[in-house]
């Protein structure tokens, strides 16, 4: 074997070995919920969730990365503290989270998870229901893995209802 034909089967290995660490679970295939990282992620999305409705600001920094974005359906875009503060002042008040169709998908330690959710709160005290495709991404940072996006998408019969309206 030449030089270059070893160099040329050592970079494939490579390129084959970096392509399964960062493969998703492909569609129609359920992430098995022990693996680590998803494993990890669902709990941390139940505790985002729980920590949003009982307005939980040092609960959710353990789980938000300072640095992230978290865009509403409405698409505002707010930074960590925005989100915090709106909560700490009581400006928005999440009731509840209804989650369906939610998977998550590895790419190496980052997690990836979309869904669709129905999110009951009550915003400049008036009630709101929010229905919308989401998507979250939670990635390892130096404190432990943390959510560091996050945007929702409303649904287009809610847009629709809305201006009716």
């Amino acid at each position: 074997m030449t030089r270059r034909h070893a160099g040329m089967c050592f970079a494939a290995v490579g390129l084959l070995a970096c392509l399964a660490l960062a493969a998703p679970v492909r569609a129609g295939e359920a992430p098995d919920p022990g693996s680590g990282s998803v494993a990890e992620v669902a709990k941390l999305e139940n505790a985002r969730r729980a920590a949003m409705i009982s307005a939980d600001p040092t609960a959710l920094e353990s789980v938000f990365a300072a640095d992230c974005t978290y865009i509403h359906s409405n698409g505002i875009s707010q930074s960590r503290s925005d989100l915090l503060g709106m909560l700490a002042r009581g400006e928005i008040r999440y009731r509840s989270f209804t989650v369906e169709a939610v998977e998550y998908r590895a790419y190496g330690a980052t997690v990836v998870g979309t869904g669709m959710q129905t999110i009951e709160l009550t915003n400049a005290g008036k009630p709101f229901t929010s229905r919308s495709r989401y998507t979250v991404v939670y990635a390892p940072v130096a404190e432990g893995l943390r959510l560091v996006a996050y945007q929702s998408t409303s649904l287009p019969e809610l847009v629709m209802q809305e201006m009716k309206e």
